[in-house]
């Protein structure tokens, strides 16, 4: 018995590598709490008790198991709930092939090389086409409406188990019906997962082209206005020098100073020369400056970098929509924004004002707003999560605190220069 506990164990972690992030779990507590899960079972299985008993007991031990797993609970408990769901499925569907209606009875080898082999083809059609996505946290937002279809499928399998039903083939049909009905379901809410992470990704597509737009927008008039100085510029240099020849100083320096005015493109906060950098963040400014009093900015960076535009909107994008926002709600109404590259590495600073107070937990912030939360147990802050993830892939870093109501995000990525072709 312990033998095939030990196997069910091995379709059980498959079923985790699909719904949670496995990396991030410490080394050597998998391993802890398996085992003890293991034994856990194992002795449950000792003591005599109706299978619904040992259903509810088992669910809860794996239940206990998940929290090894970074994830909302809802989540978590869909994952017990459906993980021994079905392969209690699979279990009485080969006790209802082999042994017709006995349920409950003393069981072949055969029986056990059944029932792990519909668990493993189970798991495999599952982890293929049913859960591909949903290992993404913020991917759905009610897990506790999805913990319904397990539990009700268990509680018919429960109720043929609890009346004897004896007809082996209406058995064998209720039980692979369930079986199939998760699937789909599952692969539904799966494709319905896979929808949202792409128009997520369609919205940051956008606001860059959208960024791309503004700054064509503003290199255009620029040309324009340059090309407008270059045709007056001999009267221009005829009253710059008439007006030195009167040595009027003052006069030359506000002549110079309205001519750099008149150069100056509106919308055009920074000028970087780096075309990701320039667009976003004078697409982001251009806002700002509009809702907000106080905005300072300072960008120091080469002209190319080897990270995506992709990835900066993810960055810039998510950090200053959540800056501008708070700041525009407080008093100060403050944003501060500082880039700047030194030695393959690059560094960002956004500093912004807010009011009120900040939701977080030990690890993260969660959002304040209230189309981001719909109960007190979700877990929130998504914009810092993909900002996070970035971050992640150039091996960089992210603080984040809050002090004196002033809200900081430092980053540092490890970012080279592209070489010239």
């Amino acid at each position: 018995m312990i033998v095939f506990h030990t196997a069910v164990l091995y379709i059980i972690l498959r079923y985790m590598q699909c719904f949670f992030d496995t990396v991030r779990v410490k080394k050597g507590r998998d391993l802890e709490a398996y085992v003890l899960y293991l034994a856990a079972v194992c002795l449950v299985d000792m003591v005599p008790a109706a299978m619904p008993l040992k259903y509810i007991t088992d669910t809860f031990f794996l239940y206990l198991l998940v929290q090894i797993y970074h994830g909302k609970q809802g989540k978590k408990l869909l994952a017990a709930s459906l993980i021994q769901g079905m392969n209690l499925f699979c279990e009485v569907l080969a006790v209802y092939l082999l042994y017709d209606c006995k349920v409950d009875g003393i069981y072949g080898r055969e029986m056990y090389y059944i029932t792990f082999l519909l668990m493993y083809v189970c798991q495999r059609v599952m982890e293929k086409f049913c859960i591909r996505n949903i290992k993404q946290d913020a991917a759905l937002k009610h897990w506790d409406l999805l913990i319904f279809l397990p539990m009700i499928s268990v509680i018919v399998i429960c109720v043929l188990i609890t009346f004897d039903l004896e007809n082996k083939y209406i058995g064998s049909a209720v039980s692979a019906g369930m079986i199939c009905l998760n699937l789909i379901v599952f692969y539904i809410c799966d494709e319905l997962v896979g929808t949202y992470m792409q128009l997520k990704e369609s919205a940051v597509v956008a606001r860059q082209l959208e960024s791309y737009s503004n700054q064509l927008n503003v290199v255009m008039k620029s040309e324009e206005k340059v090309r407008g100085l270059r045709h007056d510029l001999k009267h221009h240099l005829s009253q710059i020098l008439m007006l030195a020849d009167k040595n009027k100083t003052s006069e030359i320096a506000e002549y110079v100073r309205s001519m750099q005015e008149d150069l100056l493109s509106r919308g055009e906060h920074i000028s970087s020369g780096n075309a990701d950098i320039d667009s976003l963040v004078n697409l982001m400014l251009e806002r700002a400056k509009k809702e907000l009093g106080n905005v300072r900015c300072r960008v120091c960076v080469p002209q190319e970098l080897d990270i995506s535009g992709f990835d900066w909107n993810i960055i810039l994008g998510n950090l200053m929509d959540n800056a501008i926002d708070a700041a525009r709600q407080s008093e100060d109404k403050l944003l501060q924004l500082k880039i700047h590259y030194r030695q393959g590495m690059l560094f960002i600073e956004i500093r912004n004002s807010f009011s009120g107070e900040l939701l977080k937990t030990q690890e993260q912030y969660l959002s304040t707003k209230d189309h981001d939360r719909t109960d007190g147990s979700q877990v929130h802050g998504l914009g810092i999560r993909n900002v996070r993830r970035i971050v992640e892939k150039y091996d960089g870093s992210m603080e984040i605190s809050d002090r004196d109501h002033i809200f900081e995000v430092r980053i540092l990525l490890y970012v080279s220069v592209k070489k010239e072709k």
